[in-house]
């Protein structure tokens, strides 16, 4: 009977040496996974981080246009003894991000019009440019847009037919007056329903597209609106 009670003895020990062992093990493989997990988290932060920093504190643009001042203006225009009024549409580009938005620029890259079956078709012989921004600027690159603020840019001007100037009897985008020394037939379009496209960047802010979709009759807009791109 001792012999037997000795023996049981010896195999609770064993057992709870295995136990203890099977627990170590166990602790020491867990151990292992969470300095694995560690490590990876720390390259995935050493890679990313300056993207999240910036994706969390960068300047973010966005862009609105409404068909009302001050968006859109009408101003006396005067030419060779002329005077009449001229129509001018600009887009306010916002930050809405927490640091500075740098080298800000708004570039016109095509241009549709509504055709039959109420579809927009590309006009292939526009002419992509970037667009000056709103007096005093007058410039396509903006040195910056701080946060919480935003800026004009103008993008289409629309003189009064009855000016005697033949280049001003058709629609007329401002990229083409202000940049060029004379608007280019490209950009002079006649009455109808346009999509013009949009990007708008910064040296530190990602793209953003928009779509800018007027009705103009020849002395005036209508149905003007700003649309995602």
């Amino acid at each position: 009977m001792t012999n037997e009670i000795a023996q049981l003895a010896r195999e609770i020990a064993q057992l709870a040496q295995s136990a203890q062992s099977s627990r170590a093990q166990w602790v020491e493989a867990i151990g292992t996974i969470v300095a694995a997990v560690a490590t990876i988290l720390a390259v995935i932060v050493a890679l990313f981080k300056d993207s999240v920093l910036r994706w969390l504190r960068g300047p973010r643009l966005d862009a609105k246009c409404e068909d009302k001042p001050p968006y859109t203006a009408k101003v006396p225009w005067h030419e060779r003894g002329w005077t009449g009024d001229r129509y001018w549409v600009r887009i306010n580009v916002e930050n809405s991000g927490k640091t500075r938005a740098e080298k800000v620029e708004v570039y016109a890259s095509e241009l549709s019009k509504r055709e039959a079956g109420n579809k927009f078709a590309a006009i292939p012989t526009f002419l992509p440019l970037g667009m000056k921004w709103s007096h005093p600027d007058a410039t396509v690159i903006r040195d910056g847009i701080s946060p919480k603020m935003s800026a004009f840019c103008d993008i289409i001007a629309l003189c009064d037919p009855d000016n005697p100037n033949p280049r001003f009897q058709k629609l007329g985008f401002n990229l083409a007056e202000l940049q060029l020394e004379a608007v280019t037939p490209s950009n002079l379009l006649p009455p109808g329903t346009y999509q013009l496209t949009l990007r708008i960047a910064a040296a530190n802010a990602n793209p953003i597209d928009k779509t800018l979709e007027f009705t103009h009759t020849g002395r005036g807009f209508t149905a003007l609106r700003l649309i995602k791109g």
